[in-house]
């Protein structure tokens, strides 16, 4: 009984010092890459950085979206409090406008009611989507995510919307 109880000591402390190196890996990366990288991202590179960045900050069950028919996500995971939240990425040139907020808003009311929002911006938000969306959402500018990148921020999820989580 003894030689069953350490090898399954064994195979937890491997596991747990695997998802430790996994995670500083993953935060080694995160940190190395600045603005200048992300700016040479695509939309999807973009997404898959965010998404790893997310890994780094113990969010669990992190997933892409899925293309065109992502339901107006593009990132789905649990956070390290266990809410569901969904995430939309946009690495664009320039300030996203209210409409791209509206269109997150609805998705947060319809096919994914009771998840937790998180809109992330490569270039930020223009005033008008900052005051639209509230306390609806968290949103993450380009200075936040760069704070975010190194490690000396990290964003504050919104109260849940009411409905039931997993409704997607």
């Amino acid at each position: 009984f003894l030689s069953v109880a350490a090898v399954a000591g064994g195979v937890a402390l491997v596991w747990w010092v695997r998802g430790r190196l996994v995670r500083l890996r993953d935060r080694v990366l995160v940190t190395i890459t600045d603005m200048s990288e992300v700016d040479r991202m695509n939309g999807r590179e973009f997404e898959e950085h965010v998404a790893l960045l997310m890994r780094t900050c113990a969010y669990r069950q992190v997933e892409g979206g899925g293309g065109g028919s992502d339901g107006g996500v593009d990132i789905r995971a649990l956070a390290p409090d266990g809410r569901a939240v969904v995430v939309q990425c946009k690495r664009w040139r320039r300030p996203v406008p209210p409409n791209e907020g509206r269109a997150f808003l609805g998705a947060l009311a319809g096919s994914h009611r009771g998840y937790v929002g998180l809109f992330v911006a490569s270039n930020g938000f223009t005033d008008a989507a900052v005051r639209e969306a509230g306390r609806t959402m968290t949103l993450v500018g380009r200075d936040e995510l760069a704070l975010w990148m190194r490690g000396r921020w990290a964003p504050s999820l919104p109260a849940s919307l009411p409905g039931p989580a997993g409704a997607a």
